[in-house]
This record gives C-alpha cells, structure tokens and sequence, in this order.
C-alpha cells in the first residue's frame, strides 16, 4: 500500500461522508464495481484516473479536491 494511495482513499472516503453518500450509491452512480470501489477505498488498490474523475462527478466536487495538495508547506 502506497501512501499516495492512503491518502487519496482518505479524500475520497472524507468526501463521502460529507456529501452523506455511501458506496452502495457510490457505485450506482459510477458504475465502479463494488469490489474495485472496496479496494481502492481501502487503499489495497490504486484509484485510476477515471475513476476518480467519476467520483468526484457523483459528489459534486472536482476531481482535484480528492488529491492531496502537494504544494502545501510544511
């Protein structure tokens, strides 16, 4: 598991509970198979491009808003 990956999983799984979406209505409205959306939301799988395209879509957000901001300072 890459920590890109947990990070990204992190996003996406903040921004389902703020939109108060689960993933059974995650996956009807991305069309992802469930087992896929598990992996990646677990971060046991990398989220591919589209899908997350997709995700963001489903959740009224831009696709950047579920990456990590890579330019923030520590």
């Amino acid at each position: 598991m890459e920590q890109l990956d947990v990070v990204i999983a992190e996003g996406v799984r903040r921004a389902l509970a703020e939109a108060g979406i689960g993933v059974k209505d995650l996956v009807s409205a991305t069309s992802i198979p469930p087992s896929v959306l598990v992996h990646q939301l677990s971060a046991d799988t990398s989220f591919v491009l589209s899908d997350l395209v997709r995700v963001a879509a489903a959740l009224g957000r831009r696709t950047a808003d579920l990456l990590p901001d890579l330019m923030r300072q520590s």
